[in-house]
């Protein structure tokens, strides 16, 4: 147990979300299915999660998964391209200012579906353009007013006996930005205040990863707010709508940190998880402090959850806990469940610190994961390989353990799919049995072996280490998954000798400016040096207090680079940002990031 404690809160590492069963390929009409049988706990975002396929693809295959799904019941997951029922279609003449956003709106279909039938779209839309929209949409095309500065009523207040409206305004419009050699996603989004999900829908892109000189289609939104009453009874919040979240804007904010201090040394008490809620303390009372200093008035509680389920019940059902605005925590995971649903019913933001199921992120819009999932960290590791050694051999091994199969599937279709300017290298899949054929002099080979089973992990390096011979170790590069930092049974010599890498969602340096600093105010408060798990509280803290109740997303953090994503609309955000780790003369150092 204490090992396994160490993997989830002390590396911050999120643990795959795992396949349940054995999961046979079969083949139907040259389309390549996994076969999956149903576990007690499965539902359709899971799968879709666990195989890297969307919800609508599993849907399309397996229509009878609306009603459900039931034990034992035999799914195919695709695992090659689906061919989706073809929608009939009219002749639509584009009009003046009209936008694809605009279009999308109108015919009430996704930007993706008009570039689906119109592949030239994604060229930019003109003026008596002929294009192909949804025929079950044509009724309501009928007018030809462009919803420019068109306002409409939203609501009426009546107030001392007086009716006014309650108004909205916008419209849209896009723009055509070419990237500059500087520029990333996060750094576009920002100019244009619009979000990274927006412009990669409105591109049709699969990747935030950018080149010089490519054209973005960016989608400009105006809006303005005539006018909202003080005492306006808005709608009552509903757990399950889709409905815009706004939250109140407040002269004081309540933030609960929930920790397992185990402070009167009861059953269950753990030295080692009290250290660990004591570190994350220090980090978030320094965090605290220098918020405070940027004007967030707040009062934080800091609530003793003992690791007992029964103890962090009692916590919220006390009266005050229903006033939070944000609950951070709790650390151990199989807590987390029952406090994101709480949260959830009771319209308060949550944020995982550490290690969680991924899980927690369905059908809840209110929970923020602040450690990648191992199916983000693969996708990340695709895209940034493909970014920066498309020229070198890259080699997928295949595990041999089935809770990896996703995490090989979820590289596979990234680097397949990802964008890219010229022409795509190829990737050489293998097996830990077959990979040595390509190891040739001369040539840099980067093997991919996206594992988290340590008996995989270790055949595949003491496989490697005996066919060396046939290149430098220079030229052999092993990129496998966090997970193998604790791996003691691989040699770290083998590690350092083929130049092991890994992704993660944050990596710690002490000696930036920053840590320095902080590390300075931290011995003289605490007599000690900030730990790891100190700066993990420190960054989140900072972060999403920042952006919560100070509207800004803008933070200066120690060892995290906070990229939120939203699964879908009706799901949580997780932090999608990646950093390259490569162990260098026994020390693990950063090599790289995602954009």
């Amino acid at each position: 147990m204490r090992s396994i404690l160490i993997i989830i809160l002390v590396s911050l590492s999120v643990t795959a979300y795992s396949q349940p069963g054995v999961a046979n390929v079969v083949e139907q009409n040259g389309v390549r299915f996994y076969e999956h049988k149903v576990e007690s706990g499965n539902t359709l975002w899971g799968l879709q999660r666990m195989y890297n396929v969307s919800v609508d693809d599993i849907l399309t295959v397996n229509p009878a998964l609306k009603d459900g799904l039931n034990v034992d019941q035999i799914v195919l997951i695709p695992a090659g391209k689906v061919k989706t029922q073809e929608i009939e279609t009219v002749d639509y003449s584009v009009k003046k200012k009209e936008t694809l956003y605009g279009l999308s709106r109108k015919f009430n279909v996704s930007v993706d579906d008009l570039i689906g039938m119109n592949p030239e779209l994604a060229d930019g839309l003109k003026k008596g353009q002929v294009i192909k929209v949804p025929s079950s949409a044509s009724v309501l095309v009928e007018s030809d007013v462009i919803a420019t500065d068109n306002p409409f009523v939203i609501d009426t207040v009546t107030s001392e006996g007086v009716r006014e409206e309650v108004t909205i305004s916008f419209s849209d419009s896009t723009v055509r930005h070419t990237v500059m050699s500087h520029e990333t996603m996060y750094s576009i989004s920002k100019r244009f205040m619009v979000s990274i999900s927006k412009i990669m829908e409105m591109n049709h892109l699969t990747s935030t990863s950018l080149s010089e000189g490519q054209v973005l289609l960016i989608p400009v939104k105006k809006e303005r707010i005539e006018r909202v009453d003080i005492g306006v009874v808005r709608e009552s919040y509903d757990p399950e709508g889709n409905a815009v979240l706004e939250f109140e804007v407040k002269t004081e904010y309540k933030v609960a940190l929930l920790l397992p201090f185990h402070l009167d040394y009861t059953s269950g008490y753990s030295e080692y998880l009290s250290s660990l809620s004591t570190q994350f303390y220090m980090g978030a009372s320094m965090a605290l402090d220098s918020l405070k200093d940027k004007g967030l008035n707040a009062k934080v509680y800091f609530f003793d959850t003992k690791s007992d389920s029964a103890e962090i019940a009692k916590i919220m059902g006390g009266r005050e806990f229903l006033n939070m605005d944000l609950v951070i925590g709790p650390l151990m995971s199989g807590n987390m469940k029952m406090v994101t649903e709480f949260c959830k019913q009771n319209k308060i933001r949550v944020v995982t610190p550490v290690a969680s199921d991924a899980g927690l992120l369905e059908g809840n819009r209110l929970v923020y994961s602040g450690v990648g999932s191992n199916i983000s960290l693969m996708n990340g590791m695709a895209s940034y390989m493909l970014a920066n050694y498309s020229n070198d051999r890259i080699i997928l091994v295949k595990p041999t353990d089935e809770k990896s199969l996703p995490l090989y599937e979820a590289f596979r279709k990234s680097f397949n799919q990802s964008g890219f300017v010229g022409d795509r290298p190829s990737l050489i899949e293998t097996t830990i049995d077959g990979f040595n054929t390509y190891i040739k002099r001369g040539v840099n080979t980067r093997f991919v072996v996206p594992t988290i089973d340590k008996r995989t992990a270790s055949k595949f390096m003491k496989n490697l280490n005996r066919s060396s011979f046939r290149s430098k170790a220079d030229d052999l590069f092993v990129y496998g998954t966090k997970e193998w930092i604790n791996f003691t049974d691989i040699n770290d010599v083998y590690k350092n000798k083929y130049n092991f890498h890994y992704a993660t969602s944050n990596m710690e340096d002490y000696y930036s400016d920053l840590a320095i600093d902080i590390n300075k105010e931290f011995r003289v408060r605490y007599k000690t040096d900030m730990s790891k798990f100190s700066m993990q509280a420190y960054d989140v803290v900072t972060y999403f207090c920042n952006y919560f109740f100070l509207g800004n997303e803008s933070s200066n953090l120690l060892m995290n680079d906070f990229q939120m994503s939203q699964v879908s609309e009706a799901d949580g955000y997780e932090n999608i940002k990646i950093f390259m780790v490569e162990q260098e003369e026994y020390e693990l150092l950063k090599v790289g990031e995602s954009e």
